[in-house]
């Protein structure tokens, strides 16, 4: 049933007799990561007037880390997320040295950049193959998942795997682990990888090319074959933001922030990834329907419905003017003669995962093969200080944002990309269902779509939203809503 949090009615389970519970818990979406709602609000006419997408768990971590070490911060902050931990291990730790008053030294950048490198390896293959290119499948297939590609596409899941795995090595040789990595500290890295570590990996590499060559082109075969799909979902929000370096080269570490108009593609604001300049461009909302913060650009604040930003693999690709990569930027190229310039379907955002793919498996191997030094830690000065680090992580743009004095942390603020993308997916799917009649839709056809927008974003609750809520509740289900916000109509998948 529907229950009121801040006098705004939201779907939620208290209160909810046992037999409309056990039938909500029906709907496993394994395609999305984390619990989430989306809910369609509709008018006597049966016209859909307004789409909401909820996050239903609480936000805790930030307050849970005030008071700790500030070094304890990299370490600790990775627990967020198992899937992505390696990029909120090395957004912290910029963070850290920002407060610490440290640069760390080329070579542990290197480290540094090798430990997210790896883990966009990992996840920006795990994204296709689990959320994204299953709903790529043909139409009539009713259950789509990563099991239906592997018996379709024997060979994709195959090297898939491999790749993935190969992410994960990555970044266990480089932060000392591969899931919540702790080699990254204030001023550096605590070691440097063993020349016979490096050169396994480097083999590996070597060895693993032809399945990234058999990853992609297998991925892009079944894109191309359900094109379609990408231009029947428009984009409903405003601006695109990446990081990217100084010049706009592919960098996913250091750089600029720019923000892009999602309309001309033109930059409109730009600002620095080690200050809190970002709080002049950027706003958060908290709303009373979600646990999610949401946010948006700080010129367009009247309400988390203005001002939109879409973050991720296709975000970077509008921005960046190059990857590096030859093979990368031709993909990338065709899509603009495709598609237009800027790329904004929802939808290409998995495209953009595979072409990333490529430009990041190229920066790892070419890394393989430079000697590494051994400057690897500069001692902090202070312990009292305010520190930024904004990275790329595979979802988007992440921001972690430390305040400490005398060691300790007295403030505590991580944007997510889902928490940046919350508002986008809801404008999109605004975009696509409001004025539709959801009465004269099978309930396979709004599941389908509703879901198909919301995971082309990779959306990590767990990232979003810190700490699950004791009801368990499943991972998505989509809910039909009159105009008081009764609900009067649950979709199955």
């Amino acid at each position: 049933m529907l229950h009121a949090r801040g006098g705004v009615p939201v779907v939620g389970s208290a209160g909810e007799k046992a037999e409309t519970r056990k039938r909500l818990r029906k709907i496993l979406v394994t395609l999305v990561e984390g619990h989430a709602f989306v809910v369609f609000k509709t008018g006597g006419d049966g016209r859909v007037e307004d789409v909401l997408y909820e996050g239903v768990d609480t936000r805790m971590f930030e307050t849970m880390w005030v008071g700790m070490l500030v070094d304890e911060l990299p370490r600790v902050t990775p627990m967020i997320c198992g899937v992505c931990s390696a990029t909120h291990h090395i957004a912290s730790v910029k963070a850290v040295d920002g407060v610490r008053g440290v640069e760390a030294p080329e070579d542990a950048w290197r480290i540094r950049y090798m430990v997210n490198w790896g883990i966009h390896l990992n996840n920006q293959v795990l994204h296709p193959l689990v959320f994204g290119l299953p709903d790529f499948l043909p139409a009539d297939v009713e259950k789509r998942s990563m099991l239906v590609l592997a018996k379709k596409y024997p060979e994709l899941v195959k090297a898939g795997v491999k790749l993935m795995e190969l992410g994960h090595k990555v970044v266990a040789v480089y932060g000392g682990r591969d899931i919540h990595p702790i080699n990254a500290i204030a001023g550096g890295v605590a070691r440097k990888p063993s020349g016979t570590e490096i050169s396994k990996l480097r083999d590996l590499f070597a060895k693993h090319r032809g399945d990234l060559e058999v990853f992609v082109k297998t991925a892009i075969k079944i894109m191309e074959e359900s094109k379609d799909k990408i231009g029947e979902y428009k984009p409903g929000y405003s601006y695109m933001m990446a990081l990217a370096g100084e010049n706009r080269e592919y960098d996913i570490v250091n750089g600029r922030v720019r923000i892009l108009d999602a309309k001309t593609g033109s930059v409109v604001a730009e600002f620095s990834d080690r200050t809190t300049e970002y709080l002049k461009y950027l706003k958060e909302y908290t709303v009373p329907y979600s646990y999610i913060r949401m946010v948006t650009t700080k010129w367009k604040a009247q309400s988390p419905r203005e001002g939109t930003i879409h973050v991720s693999a296709l975000a970077r690709a509008n921005i960046v003017k190059s990857y590096g990569v030859e093979w990368a930027d031709e993909l990338r190229d065709r899509l603009f003669e495709e598609w237009g310039r800027p790329l904004t379907h929802p939808l290409l955002a998995t495209y953009l995962r595979v072409v990333e793919t490529v430009a990041i498996y190229e920066n790892i191997s070419r890394e393989l093969e430079k000697p590494l030094g051994d400057n690897i830690y500069t001692p902090p000065p202070r312990d009292t200080g305010e520190g930024v680090g904004i990275i790329e992580a595979p979802r988007g743009t992440l921001i972690h944002h430390y305040r400490g004095e005398e060691g300790k942390t007295t403030f505590v603020n991580i944007i997510t990309p889902t928490a940046i993308n919350a508002a986008a997916i809801e404008a999109d799917l605004r975009g696509y269902f409001v004025g539709k009649k959801l009465d004269e839709m099978k309930d396979r056809e709004v599941y389908a779509a509703a879901v198909a927008i919301a995971r082309s974003y990779d959306p990590c609750m767990a990232c979003a939203t810190h700490a699950a809520r004791l009801d368990k509740l499943p991972p998505l289900r989509i809910v039909i809503a009159d105009e008081n916000w009764r609900p009067v109509r649950v979709i199955k998948p």
